[in-house]
């Protein structure tokens, strides 16, 4: 389940909402499996997005935004495709709270633009 900044950027609206639900589903499974099985070996202090660091062996590794790299002046390389986290909790205009899926990517997968 990848896809690119690209793609994201060329679907109409109705396109991005069900594919941003099918990423919401896709990352709710593998949070699950990853919440049982920190519960099944005494780590249940850890957060969501803490697990899924370790899944995709990304313990120490800087994560940002693409949004938040291209404010540092870099960009991600072609063919790159964007790790799936959590983001922090928003409340929709009917009041509804959730957490968004949020698209990061790490300095190994950016290049800075030359000075």
């Amino acid at each position: 389940m990848t896809t690119t900044i690209n793609e994201v950027n060329t679907l109409t609206t109705n396109q991005l909402s069900s594919k941003m639900h099918d990423y919401r589903m896709h990352l709710r499974t593998i949070t699950d499996g990853l919440v049982e099985m920190a519960k099944a070996a005494g780590r249940s202090k850890y957060t969501c997005n803490q697990l899924l660091r370790e899944c995709y062996n990304l313990i120490d590794a800087e994560l940002k935004t693409y949004e938040q790299w291209k404010e540092e002046g870099a960009y991600v390389r072609r063919g790159e495709h964007a790790y799936l986290f959590w983001g922090k909790p928003v409340t929709n205009e009917r009041g509804f709270k959730y957490c968004p899926v949020e698209f990061r990517f790490c300095r190994e997968q950016v290049r800075f633009k030359p000075s």
